[in-house]
């Protein structure tokens, strides 16, 4: 059955009770036979799996949830056509069509970065579009986000978009708190986009607004490699690399901020382009340092 959305600023009990533990992410298309040998090989040291599949691709719902549940693991639903900061309108049609790819899968809540997805009806797989960084997208997206939990029936959560071009002047966890607690839904910290944004702009991984943030509203991080272009002029453009290990200052990024988030329950190692050999390295390699993230026993 779906996930009950709160009202007001109570944290649902999402998920399996007291599950939590690593996730990982393989292409649902064209790496299953990678995410069936990093299954078989890592037992329990996985306990999530992210599936990224468009609202219609019923077939592959079907077969990720029967991967699952072959191996153990909790699926989280992540769609790859839910557009809450776009500008085409939203369609409802749609939204049900995820609704019921959620119940197939039996995902808790619906994982989603604050980017335009869709454009004139063409889905942007490869070249999302980042949220602008201004007070103005916060009622823009709050509005979509309602009107998606109210037709979905499960949480959305918001995750910070990788920011290849900066639009606006905003901290993206400042904006993130705001949307998430007017729209009351959750959140995901990315935390090699929030490290390659702050390194872009010149600032430090962590900064004292990072206090106020809703920590308790964070269910999920995710983490991947960082590669940084270095520009005349000291211009720095920092990469998302699926297929890349992380980074040590994104490992210390996520040692310093993840301990704050009292109701996390998925870390993932982003891994989309890697062997079985590479994942299920980094699925250990998470699995190891899982102990400095989880804030209560």
């Amino acid at each position: 059955m779906p996930t009950a959305v709160t009202t007001g600023s109570a944290i649902p009990e999402l998920g399996p009770p007291g599950v939590r533990g690593i996730c990982f992410s393989c292409d649902s298309i064209k790496d299953m036979d990678v995410a069936e040998e990093t299954a078989t090989r890592l037992g329990p040291t996985a306990t999530w799996y992210s599936v990224g599949i468009l609202a219609d691709d019923q077939q592959l719902a079907l077969e990720c949830a029967e991967f699952c549940r072959r191996h153990g693991l909790h699926a989280l639903f992540h769609p790859l056509d839910l557009d809450v900061c776009g500008t085409d309108p939203l369609d409802d049609r749609l939204l049900r069509e995820l609704g019921r790819r959620a119940d197939e899968l039996d995902s808790p809540w619906l994982n989603i970065d604050l980017a335009m997805w869709v454009r004139q009806g063409e889905t942007l797989l490869e070249s999302l579009v980042p949220m602008p960084l201004i007070d103005e997208a916060v009622d823009w997206a709050v509005d979509r986000i309602k009107h998606a939990q109210d037709v979905i029936g499960r949480p959305l959560t918001i995750e910070n978009a990788p920011y290849p071009f900066v639009v606006g002047d905003r901290d993206i966890l400042t904006l993130m708190t705001r949307i998430a607690e007017r729209a009351d839904c959750l959140m995901t910290i990315d935390v090699g986009h929030l490290y390659g944004l702050r390194v872009q702009r010149g600032q430090n991984p962590v900064l004292p607004s990072d206090d106020d943030i809703a920590w308790d509203r964070v269910v999920e991080a995710h983490m991947s490699g960082t590669f940084i272009r270095r520009f005349d002029g000291g211009v720095r453009l920092v990469d998302d690399k699926h297929d890349w290990p992380v980074s040590d200052e994104v490992w210390d990024l996520a040692d310093a901020l993840l301990p704050r988030a009292p109701h996390l329950r998925s870390v993932m190692a982003e891994a989309e382009g890697m062997t079985a050999d590479e994942l299920t390295e980094s699925v250990r390699r998470f699995a190891r340092r899982a102990d400095h993230w989880w804030s209560a026993p």
